[in-house]
């Protein structure tokens, strides 16, 4: 029991000292943490989209990978928010809220739980390790605003990576062949799609 309070405590301190409470003040710093909290995240599933779009047959099974990383990250993050939902700061109440956000679960951050399991799956596949590797770092940035906004502890952060990374590894363990005939299967569907409504 003292272990878990001590650790709380110490979420609760990391927090205050990365939460905007002691220098909120309108400024350029406090949209750009609005932004990278609220909208940055959206940017991954357009570089899905453009992979699968304008990719060869490796870098669209990389896209699929990805997604389905994500999702699978986002399904188990949405069980543990379901059977040990955790409070939000701003309910305690603790630090200062940026943002409106509903009060519910806090632990894993769906957000960076979205962005590490895309990215991390992009990491797990040998054509894009790189620009994968290079985006799960990236993510600390939406991770310290959604702390700095209010609306998330450390912790929440430390789940959401571990999370997408059992996630990634998970389905590059178990989903290869998987990915693969779900690549195939897109690939057909959108030839498909294409052939019929292509004029003429």
């Amino acid at each position: 029991m003292k272990a878990e309070t001590g650790m709380e405590l110490l979420n609760q301190k990391i927090f205050l000292l990365l939460n905007c409470s002691n220098v909120c003040s309108g400024t350029w710093r406090d949209h750009l943490a609005i932004f990278t909290a609220e909208w940055l995240v959206w940017a991954l599933p357009l570089l899905l989209t453009y992979m699968w779009l304008s990719g060869n047959f490796k870098m669209k099974r990389a896209a699929v990978f990805a997604a389905s990383s994500a999702l699978v990250a986002l399904g188990i993050g949405g069980v543990i928010g379901w059977l040990w939902p955790q409070p939000r700061p701003f309910t305690l109440p603790l630090g200062h809220l940026l943002i409106n956000h509903t009060a519910d679960a806090s632990l894993p951050s769906d957000h960076l739980t979205l962005w590490w399991g895309i990215t991390l799956g992009l990491a797990y596949s040998p054509p894009t390790r790189r620009i994968g590797l290079i985006l799960a770092v990236v993510g600390l940035a939406p991770a310290w605003a959604r702390i700095f906004v209010g609306v998330h502890f450390p912790a929440d952060m430390l789940a959401a990576f571990v999370v997408s990374l059992g996630s990634a590894h998970i389905v590059s363990t178990y989903g290869r062949t998987l990915m693969t005939k779900a690549a195939v299967m897109g690939i057909k569907a959108q030839r498909a799609l294409v052939r019929r409504y292509s004029p003429g």
